[in-house]
């Protein structure tokens, strides 16, 4: 069993930071591994999933997203899809976590609290890759990007806690009730369609909004759209308080994780 963290979220991360950062590099590799283009793969699809938007729906279907032009439809529909995406990926890795470095639980003594930084680690490159193609994008399409959107990072921080809470609820939860691994794809299935990915909150009637607000990426897609399309500064007070949100999930999925994980390599 792990007994080199357990010191706080923090400082777990600080202590093994050289060993995350070897964990990252291979995380990413792995990823692409026996592939002829390697990495260059995760620049590829979601530009030609951009390409296929600005085509299909902006030039054949002429689609519009309410009230906004009809020219930055491809840029409004891809940058709400990679904010889901980078949520997907951390929650859709983290049912299997566990199970995938089984042998770290079983034979040697590993800091498992790491596994859930690895795993949003390589989201946010995932992330990043995606950022660069929506502003190449954007500019292509649209033909300018506002100034307020740098500020994108500064939405997308309050996420990260929340992320990593989850990270560790899940792949702790899994390990005693498999059945979450295969409730986890549905549940994504369900937050991408109960999010303003493919339709802006004013289509929805009012009585059903707060339900949801209660989808985790709502808000951080409201806001990315936001900076990086509209021009408008973000909602400070809103990103506060989801930020303390996030702050208590983190808390709360590493204390889960802390308590449960010695009966990890009993189960297992």
């Amino acid at each position: 069993m792990s007994t080199v963290d357990g010191r706080g979220p923090l400082r777990d991360v600080w202590d093994h930071r050289a060993l995350l950062r070897r964990m990252i590099k291979r995380d990413i590799r792995g990823r692409y591994q026996g592939s002829i283009f390697g990495t260059l793969w995760s620049f590829a699809t979601p530009l030609l999933l951009l390409c296929a938007y600005w085509f299909f729906l902006g030039v054949v279907l002429q689609a519009r997203f309410g009230s906004a032009p009809q020219a930055a439809f491809p840029v409004i529909l891809f940058s709400g899809l990679i904010t889901h995406l980078f949520f997907a990926e951390v929650i859709g890795r983290s049912s299997g976590l566990i199970f995938e470095h089984a042998t770290y639980v079983k034979k040697v003594v590993f800091p498992l609290t790491v596994l859930p930084w690895m795993t949003l680690a390589t989201a946010a490159f995932h992330l990043c890759v995606n950022l660069s193609i929506l502003l190449v994008g954007q500019l292509l399409i649209v033909g300018s990007v506002p100034p307020t959107w740098p500020l994108i990072i500064v939405v997308l921080l309050p996420a990260l806690p929340l992320l990593l809470g989850l990270s560790w609820l899940l792949s702790a939860f899994a390990v005693f009730l498999r059945d979450t691994q295969q409730v986890v794809p549905l549940v994504l299935t369900l937050m991408m369609f109960a999010s303003p990915i493919f339709f802006p909150m004013e289509m929805v009637p009012e009585q059903y909004r707060p339900f949801l607000y209660l989808n985790p990426t709502t808000v951080i897609i409201q806001q990315v759209r936001a900076v990086a399309i509209h021009g408008q500064m973000p909602d400070f007070l809103t990103l506060a308080i989801y930020s303390v949100v996030a702050l208590l999930v983190m808390s709360l999925g590493y204390w889960t994780f802390m308590r449960t994980r010695k009966g990890f390599a009993d189960v297992l």
